[in-house]
């Protein structure tokens, strides 16, 4: 294998936000082809070496390349995150300021969002790391809400419009969510069964989130510590995690298990209307009922 071609493809792909695997396919086809450039300059009577370099230049700048992939498989992605990022934290400040002048009060907590709008101005400008970026945007895009929606709400302003623009970075990071995780190259293989996951499994994990999420907060920065509580909070997330990356690991390996694995969601289902029945339909439950419910949802 040529170190020059590996070398080239390999900065090439390092900039798209792709898994591991799909790397490897958009290399393997990379290879190919530059591999018959190169042959075809050998049979013109050209060295290995002088054939390796034509080939490369041949392809083209290997960060024009690699922005041209990552355009094409999500279009404006940068500005997205950056319009994301710059936002997110422009509102924070106005209700630091606003608080500060208005009841003078330093709200320092309101700053904590920025953090992962750090993350966010750090995956929109740099392309040249090898990591599975998808998993980590995405990471990174959670954390986003998590934080905004828990530090800051606009509750200095009882504004319409103001209430609006935090919904619409809530919705935002939602959107881009889905978007980076469907993303995928083209001549990539089972593209649709990965995206029905992907799209099954984040919506399931939102729906696991506001149905635990004020649960879990109120445990979180509230309540005194409980390893047992604490267990049982965090088992469906766990669960619901491991269920997502089998799926998607059976998934790329074709496996004959994978139809058979969505079965494995009507847990997360099923632990979700555990927890919305009695709150909003207490009177439909009878206490045999409710109690297993409840010892579903805390089984330590």
């Amino acid at each position: 294998m040529s170190s020059k071609i590996n070398q080239y493809i390999t900065r090439i792909v390092n900039q798209t936000d792709c898994s591991t695997a799909e790397r490897q396919e958009m290399y393997d086809e990379m290879y190919d082809h530059l591999t018959l450039i190169q042959n075809d300059y050998m049979e013109k009577g050209y060295s290995k070496q002088e054939s390796e370099e034509m080939a490369i230049r041949a392809f083209g700048h290997e960060a024009a390349i690699g922005d041209e992939l990552q355009q094409a498989m999500f279009p404006y992605r940068r500005e997205f995150l950056l319009v994301l990022a710059l936002g997110s934290y422009i509102f924070i400040c106005v209700q630091y300021f606003s608080i500060l002048f208005v009841e003078h009060v330093a709200n320092n907590w309101l700053f904590l969002p920025a953090i992962a709008h750090t993350f966010l101005v750090f995956f929109a400008l740099n392309q040249t790391y090898a990591v599975n970026r998808k998993l980590w945007l995405n990471a990174s895009l959670v954390l986003n809400i998590l934080l905004m929606f828990t530090f800051a709400n606009p509750t200095f302003s009882n504004n319409i419009i103001w209430n609006l623009l935090h919904y619409m970075i809530l919705g935002g990071s939602i959107f881009l969510i889905y978007r980076t995780a469907l993303t995928y190259s083209q001549g990539g293989s089972n593209i649709g069964q990965k995206r029905l996951i992907h799209s099954v499994n984040i919506t399931l994990g939102f729906l696991l989130l506001v149905a635990n999420g004020f649960v879990l907060f109120s445990f979180l920065f509230f309540g005194s510590f409980n390893w047992l509580f604490a267990i049982n909070l965090f088992l469906p997330f766990i669960l619901w995690g491991f269920v997502y990356a089998i799926q998607i690991r059976l998934a790329t390996k074709k496996s004959k298990w994978m139809k058979l694995s969505y079965t494995l969601w009507f847990y997360t289902l099923l632990y979700i209307v555990a927890f919305v029945l009695p709150l909003y339909f207490p009177a439909f439950l009878s206490n045999d009922l409710n109690n297993l419910l409840t010892n579903f949802l805390f089984p330590f």
